[in-house]
């Protein structure tokens, strides 16, 4: 049983070039445009498959996964084996990826969020969260964590199963008992933290995520990571 999470920047110099032709997907063998979104996206989608190379050979299962990733209905990649998954999450200049390695299956989740402009989180809570979530909110003096605490926890589970975001009122969040409870994920556990360069959470089924390494690209390789101030909820659990 063992999680991988790893995150990078997209200005920092990657060895792209490692991963044979064979083992990209379409969409990156393929020039973007040049319209400067179109490219930035490209990039990030880049760097998202080279940390998952990376991380593959972490967790020492083949590399060779990279070519042949699925996509479910909904549009969520992943991994035939059932006991191998994986997830990505960009925002911004940041790109993260979490990979799982269980027996019988992994189920896995992750999103972040680098935010770029003001917005009104109290209407916007309105439109997903209970009206005690929305209490415990108004009460927090760090308004910008709080929230992004209430979203990124919602997105790292739906993205679990590749459910988007029109169904973030069916995630119903306990801050103060740390428990969460949705019917798009199985049991397990999730982490949110605002110690890294942005908001962060990732969600694994079962007790996946409790000897989980983080890694940070930097200078050419993997630096560990530590997380020291993550809240660790319970999901599903009775």
């Amino acid at each position: 049983m063992t999680t991988f999470i790893a995150f990078g920047n997209i200005q920092q110099h990657y060895p792209l070039r490692q991963i044979p032709p064979e083992f990209l997907t379409e969409e990156l063998g393929r020039k973007p445009t040049e319209n400067i979104r179109v490219k930035r996206r490209h990039r990030s989608r880049w760097i998202a498959h080279f940390l998952l190379w990376e991380l593959c050979k972490k967790a020492q299962i083949p590399t060779a996964l990279l070519a042949d990733i699925q996509r479910s209905v909904s549009g969520r990649p992943y991994f035939t084996p059932p006991h191998i998954d994986f997830n990505i999450s960009h925002s911004g200049d940041w790109v993260a990826v979490i990979l799982s390695v269980n027996t019988p299956q992994s189920i896995v989740g992750i999103d972040i969020e680098h935010p770029k402009k003001m917005r009104n989180y109290t209407a916007l809570l309105a439109h997903f969260a209970s009206q005690r979530e929305q209490n415990w909110f108004a009460g927090e003096a760090d308004a910008d964590s709080a929230f992004y605490r209430c979203w990124c926890l919602r997105e790292a589970i739906l993205k679990s199963q590749g459910v988007g975001i029109v169904q973030l009122s069916e995630v119903f969040h306990d801050p103060q008992n740390l428990r969460l409870q949705s019917a798009y994920c199985p049991s397990g556990r999730l982490i949110f933290t605002d110690e890294l360069p942005f908001y962060f959470a990732c969600f694994a089924a079962n007790s996946q995520l409790e000897q989980a390494q983080y890694f940070c690209w930097e200078n050419n390789g993997f630096s560990p990571v530590s997380l020291n101030n993550a809240i660790k909820y319970s999901v599903n659990k009775t």
